[in-house]
This record gives C-alpha cells, structure tokens and sequence, in this order.
C-alpha cells in the first residue's frame, strides 16, 4: 500500500515537471494542411483557364437556376446528390466569407484555456495528439489521392465541371471541399482506433483469463468499460460545454462504478440506511453485457439512419476514409454496416439467452436424475 501510494506521488510530480517543461521550451501547433490540391482536380489531358465568365461565388449563388448536365450512368443519381450538399455547402461559405477560397491568412485553430487543470492536460497530450492527427492526415490525402483514379470520382467530376464550369476557381473549390471533408474524419479515425485496441485487448484478456476468473475478468472489463465511455463523454462536454453530454458522463460513470463496486442499500431496525457490498451472479453480467451491447448497436444504427451528407456520422466519415470518396454517401457500406451490426447483436443475443438459463448445477443434477432412471443390465 505504502509503495503504492509512494508510486502515485512520484508520477504526479513527474507529470508537473514534464507539463512545465513542455510549457516553457516547447508550443504544440496543430497541423496546418490541404489534404487536396486543385491541381489534383483536372481531368488527364485538360487544361486549366484562369478564371470563368463569373467568379465562382456568383456561379454557385445563382446555380439554382443551373440546369445539371448528368451523363446516364450508375453514379448519375450519386452525382446529383453530391453536387447538390457540395453546392449547398458552397453557398454558405461564400455567405461567410465571400474570399474563403483565398484567404488572406491561414485558418489556424486557436486554443483556448480557461483552466490550470485544462492547461496542464494540453502541454502533456496535445503534441502526441497533433502528431497522430498529421499523421491521419497523410493517409486520408493517399486515399483519396488513390480515389480520383476511379471510375466514380470520373463520373463526378465530368458532371461537376458541367454544371460549374472548368476552370481555377471551379478545381480550389472541389479541392478545397474534399478537404475540409476528410479534416472531419481526422478525430473520428482516431477515435475509433482507440476503441477498436481497448475492444481486442479486452477480448484477448477475456479469453487468455482462467475459466474461473472469466467471471471476474468480464465484470471488470464491463467497469472500466463504462468508465471509459464516461470519461469520453466528459472531455466531449467540458470541451464543447453539452449539458446533455455531461448528463450521459455521469450517468455512465455511475454504472461503471457500481459494477466496480457494486452494492445494495439495506435499511436497519432504526431504519439507519447502509450499503453492503454484494457479488454479482454470472448470469447478471452476462445480461448486463448484453444490454451494454444492445446500447451500442442502437447507438451505431442510429448514426447510419440519421447521418447525412449535410451532417455526416462518423460510421460515414469512416467509410468514406476507407474508399477516399467523400463525394458521394456511402450508401452500400452503411447497408453493410447495419446487416453486419444486426447479426452480431443476434447471434451474441442467443448466446446470452444459452448462458443465462445453462445453470450448471441443474444440470449435473438431471444428468444424475436421468443416470438413475436408466435400466441395469442384469
């Protein structure tokens, strides 16, 4: 206990000094990149002129009027939609800021501190988190680098170039949509990367644990589990001050605490009230596991059903990082995506219901029951 506690104090004045030193020889900037170029725009063989008969924030003010020239083809229907959010999108930044597509100066993100304990936490981890953003950064511009040679991003850009016009204005503006685009998907990629090693490692400590601590493993893999969402969801509203998001962080630390620790309120004779702690029966965390799951999969489904171009979820920004097209909605990889979603929480929904009423005590005894009914052989 005494190590412990000494263990703690050390790290503690490790993590001041580390802070302090960070703070005093070291400024993390995030990373300041287009992701797309215009000069990645042009179809092969064309060629660019400088600008069009009208500057582009006219064009896309008045492109209602536009007629859109959609070549028959089975991206036409894809097309129409993506150019209309892009054309949306367009508008309301030219609204903004009628020079976005040239700024006079860099759009650099300023971080404001409003706390010691914030400013602490940013000299430790923003450098680390920066590095991972620019280095999500450089794969998103492969992707989709890799995507402006398919048949789909030909298709969209042929028709794109119909309705708006071929010119400098016409590829920063595609450029520069693609790009603000693929910025969105930066903290979703690193999110989910997060949540997909605590998944495997917390189903690798489940399996490699002995089948008598599988019980215990799995209601401590529950706690911290919960406790972790709840930690997410806290940094999410104290950064972006959501009430409702604060509500749901206490809510889920609850839950994770009393799996912890779980107890039970009993009441005395002098109706004094006292908490006793209590041990949770396997059948309990298996049903609990499999609500947690449930939540999970409503909450994944719900994003595919309300996510749109306008807005997207991260399960889009996800698919569209993986094919690089963020043009278009992924349409066919959320259909998966729920198919897949649905089944997993079908089939772990019959195990649940196998394991929950498999009792093996009941069993042994009917097998005994069933032993003592059998004729002896004379």
């Amino acid at each position: 206990m005494k190590f412990a506690k000494k263990r703690m104090t050390y790290l503690l004045i490790g993590m001041m000094c580390l802070s302090f030193a960070l703070t005093f020889f070291y400024r993390p900037r995030p990373p300041i990149r287009e992701l797309v170029k215009a000069s990645q725009e042009l179809p092969p063989g064309s060629r660019l002129v400088a600008t069009g008969s009208a500057p582009m924030a006219d064009r896309v003010a008045n492109s209602f009027t536009l007629a859109f020239v959609l070549v028959k083809s089975e991206f036409s229907e894809k097309n129409a939609t993506g150019l209309e959010y892009l054309r949306v999108w367009a508008q309301e930044n030219f609204q903004k800021d009628p020079s976005f597509l040239r700024p006079v100066t860099l759009n650099v993100p300023v971080e404001v501190h409003h706390s010691i304990i914030d400013s602490l936490f940013f000299n430790l981890f923003a450098g680390p988190v920066y590095m991972l953003q620019a280095t999500v950064m450089d794969v998103l511009a492969n992707r989709i680098d890799n995507f402006h040679h398919s048949r789909a991003y030909l298709s969209f850009v042929s028709d794109y170039y119909d309705a708006f016009g071929m010119d400098v204005e016409s590829a920063s503006l595609l450029a520069r949509y693609q790009s603000e685009r693929a910025k969105s998907a930066v903290n979703v990629i690193l999110c989910a990367g997060f949540w997909l090693l605590v998944t495997i490692g917390g189903i690798v400590s489940l399996f490699l644990a002995r089948s008598g601590m599988r019980k215990s493993r799995g209601q401590w893999l529950l706690a911290y589990g919960w406790l972790l969402v709840a930690a997410l969801y806290f940094v999410v509203g104290w950064t972006e001050n959501l009430v409702a998001v604060m509500a749901s962080a206490v809510i889920c630390g609850a839950v994770g605490f009393y799996l912890h620790k779980p107890f039970k309120i009993q009441v005395s004779e002098e109706s004094a009230l006292s908490l006793k702690l209590v041990t949770l029966s396997p059948q309990f965390i298996a049903i609990f596991a499999w609500v947690s799951v449930s939540l999970l999969a409503i909450r994944l489904i719900t994003w595919v059903k309300t996510g749109t171009l306008f807005a997207p979820d991260p399960l889009t920004l996800l698919a569209s990082s993986w094919s690089g097209d963020f043009l278009h909605d992924p349409v066919h990889a959320k259909k998966n995506i729920t198919r897949t979603v649905g089944m997993a929480w079908l089939l772990y929904g019959l195990w649940t219901a196998y394991y929950v009423s498999y009792d093996p005590k009941t069993s042994a005894e009917v097998e005994r029951t069933l032993d003592s009914l059998q004729p002896i052989n004379k």
